[in-house]
């Protein structure tokens, strides 16, 4: 039950919090910034960061999905289940915002994901480029749920036979 409830802690915690988490953790005069900075790994305002953050918020999605597989033990039904919590990770990645926005610094070039681009370029009143944007980012979700309608039914024709 332990292990559950830290595994859910990221549907718990905002994401921003995550953010603001990690940089405390990670930044110049973070527990353990000085010593990353002495080895040479940038953490905040970096890709690292960003992918920390953003496996900290999806990592429960492939989780809740393959513990009923193990459960069952059914082995067959473990690759799909790590599929379909690959997709929804996906999906919950593209979208992310807070977390990423708080450790990547939104560094133009560098650290700006396509959420973090749809925010400044609306802040910055660059309304086509910001609606641009936006509908790439539903195309890819659109997508997404494409294929998680087709590993769906892939699944469910497998479990029939």
């Amino acid at each position: 039950v332990l292990l559950l409830s830290v595994l859910d802690l990221p549907f718990s915690i905002s994401p921003v919090v995550t953010g603001l988490m990690l940089t405390l953790l990670y930044g110049r005069n973070g527990w353990f910034g000085p010593l990353l900075q002495q080895a040479g790994i940038n953490v905040v305002f970096a890709f690292t960061g960003m992918a920390l953050a953003t496996m900290f918020v999806t990592l429960p999605f492939v989780v809740r999905e393959l513990i009923p597989i193990l459960e069952t033990i059914d082995l067959s039904q473990v690759g799909w289940g790590l599929l379909y919590g690959t997709i929804l990770t996906n999906a919950r990645a593209m979208g992310e915002f807070g977390a990423v926005s708080v450790i990547s610094g939104n560094i133009l070039g560098k650290t700006q994901t396509l959420t973090l681009f749809v925010e400044s370029a609306y802040k910055e009143y660059n309304t086509e480029a910001a609606f641009a944007a936006a509908v790439l980012l539903s195309s890819l979700a659109l997508f997404t749920l494409f294929i998680k309608d087709k590993v769906e039914a892939a699944a469910a024709a497998e479990t029939r036979k």
